[in-house]
């Protein structure tokens, strides 16, 4: 029983913080995909357990103390502002860091550095799931439309259809199409995020593969909702505005699958490429030994 007791300290901080993290999930559209993470960062802890360094506690707490004094402060902060306040991004994300200093901390303690840094990315893997303060939030939207706007501007242009750009709005000549937050890509990039790096971790192995990799999800996602704008803007210049209401869904599914089978394709090539890497590898190491 002790065994499994040992496990209750890091477990507890797991479930405040999910159970936190809950409300946003649920109340904000681009991150109910939080539902998904949670399982899916459960996988990668699952899938270190094999080849586990043995659990030796740490010699000295000076470690595990300084970080967990390092989240303290935020958590302490988060939780005074929900209960005064209310419960915001800028809470949740302050109070997301305390809970994985705490969380390693405790590994670290328990079970030395090894260990908890084994464990380290599945526990930032949580991070996908976690609201952005707003700080940082509407940069990247803000960008993200006027990124789409402007090209899909050009491109118009460019394929001979008069378009003029006022903000995130397109004036067409047969009315006008707007590029909101949803449409600026920020969902399909969240998931695209997520896919890559669960993805990269599970089927390679090295470093510069995974960032490859993870570059490539972004601009996968933003390409494909591009594509996705472009498409609407055409049906509105050529079919006119109402025509858009009946093809935008049918548009957003498309982006999502054409960036999902975009990434299983490039991890299916990384993979090999990888492995053709270290067979060749593999294989001047036993020409220069025989030599």
């Amino acid at each position: 029983m002790s065994r499994y007791l040992i496990h209750l300290p890091w477990l507890s901080v797991l479930a405040w913080w999910v159970w936190d993290l809950h409300v946003h999930w649920e109340a904000m559209v681009e991150f109910q995909h939080g539902w998904l993470v949670v399982p899916l960062a459960g996988y990668l802890a699952w899938e270190r357990l094999i080849g586990c360094p043995k659990s030796q506690p740490a010699t000295t707490v000076r470690g595990p103390f300084l970080l967990a004094l390092l989240g303290a402060p935020l958590v302490l902060v988060a939780e005074l502002y929900k209960n005064a306040v209310a419960s915001t991004p800028s809470s949740s994300f302050a109070l997301s860091v305390g809970c994985c200093c705490f969380i390693t901390a405790i590994l670290w303690a328990q079970h030395g550095w090894p260990l908890a840094r084994r464990f380290l990315f599945p526990l930032l893997f949580l991070f996908v799931a976690v609201p952005i303060p707003k700080i940082l939030w509407n940069p990247v939207v803000l960008g993200l439309q006027g990124l789409i706007t402007a090209l899909n501007v050009e491109t118009l242009n460019l394929l001979g259809i008069p378009a003029q750009r006022a903000g995130n709005l397109i004036h067409l000549p047969r009315g006008t199409v707007g590029v909101d937050e949803a449409c600026s890509g920020i969902r399909s990039l969240q998931s695209s995020i997520m896919a890559a790096l669960f993805i990269a971790d599970l089927t390679l192995k090295r470093g510069g593969a995974k960032v490859f990799f993870f570059v490539f999800g972004i601009v996968l996602a933003v390409v494909g909702n591009f594509g996705r704008s472009l498409f609407l803007s055409l049906t509105a210049a050529s079919k006119g505005i109402q025509a858009v209401e009946g093809v935008h869904d049918t548009a957003g599914w498309s982006v999502l699958i054409f960036t999902a089978g975009g990434i299983a394709l490039l991890a299916w090539w990384v993979g090999r490429a990888e492995k053709r890497i270290a067979l060749e590898m593999a294989a001047d190491s036993v020409t220069e030994r025989s030599s």
